[in-house]
């Protein structure tokens, strides 16, 4: 992942150990993604559940799906990071100064000599 947005300039980690947010949410959509697949699997073969079958789907789900979705979760983390905890003035500077376009410095002194 970069570390600020192309457009914005927003930097995406913003302190140490930011990260763990989206650790959480993977894990908890990781364990979702478990159970449902287990559970599901019991209730559809039941009484004649395939164990070895269900463990290696398990097994395979919980090996494969955390790095696919690793990216989401850090997309989730920082939407709801920034939903949660506005940017400090200095931050939103910072941002500008690597944002482009309408979210430059150049583009917001614009807009706000507009106002």
């Amino acid at each position: 992942m970069v570390e600020r947005c192309p457009r914005c300039g927003h930097k995406f980690e913003r302190a140490q150990g930011f990260w763990l947010g989206s650790i959480m949410i993977n894990s908890a959509f990781t364990m979702g993604l478990f159970l449902l697949v287990f559970v599901g699997g019991m209730v559809v073969t039941w009484p004649d559940t395939p164990w070895t079958g269900l463990l290696v789907a398990t097994l395979l789900l919980n090996a494969v799906f955390p790095v696919a979705f690793h990216p989401v979760s850090r997309t989730i983390w920082v939407g709801l990071e920034m939903a949660f905890h506005l940017l400090e003035p200095a931050e939103e500077i910072a941002a500008a100064a690597h944002g482009t376009g309408d979210w430059s410095i150049e583009g917001l002194a614009e807009e706000t000599s507009r106002n």
